[in-house]
């Protein structure tokens, strides 16, 4: 789902105003996306309820939503959005208690922006395959 000015909609989740702050100036500058930011899980679950986007990404420790409780909470709302986790925390029990649950991509932190650019892009369909875009070179 791309809104009607055809740009990628992402809501980022981070209780971090400097990274919200960081990768919404980075998508911005990168052209084709209109991102809005939540502080809390709960200020997430207002903006899902009253917008559609067509990705998230969501830290696990909120302030008032903990761990993968989060994912399963914007499951609730927003089936099958895909989902990018930024955590400082991936351990193994993290990782098995947020598998199956729709997410497409976790990134621990800190982490390249430039990743989560290219996560995003191919999470939406954003980017072409390199095929189409002639860059594939033998």
């Amino acid at each position: 789902m791309v809104n009607a000015d055809k740009r990628v909609k992402i809501l980022i989740v981070d209780d971090e105003e400097l990274i919200c702050w960081s990768l919404k100036q980075s998508f911005e500058k990168a052209g084709g996306y209109a991102v809005n930011c939540a502080y809390t899980g709960d200020d997430a679950l207002r903006k899902l309820h009253r917008d559609r986007y067509d990705i998230i990404i969501t830290d696990l420790n909120l302030p008032d939503i903990k761990n993968h409780e989060i994912v399963r909470r914007i499951r609730d709302v927003a089936v099958s959005t895909p989902v990018i986790v930024i955590s400082a925390d991936l351990s193994e029990s993290v990782l098995d208690d947020i598998s199956g649950q729709g997410v497409v991509k976790c990134i621990g932190k800190p982490f390249e922006i430039g990743e989560i650019l290219d996560d995003v892009k191919e999470a939406t369909g954003f980017a072409k395959p390199a095929r189409e875009n002639g860059a594939l070179t033998k």
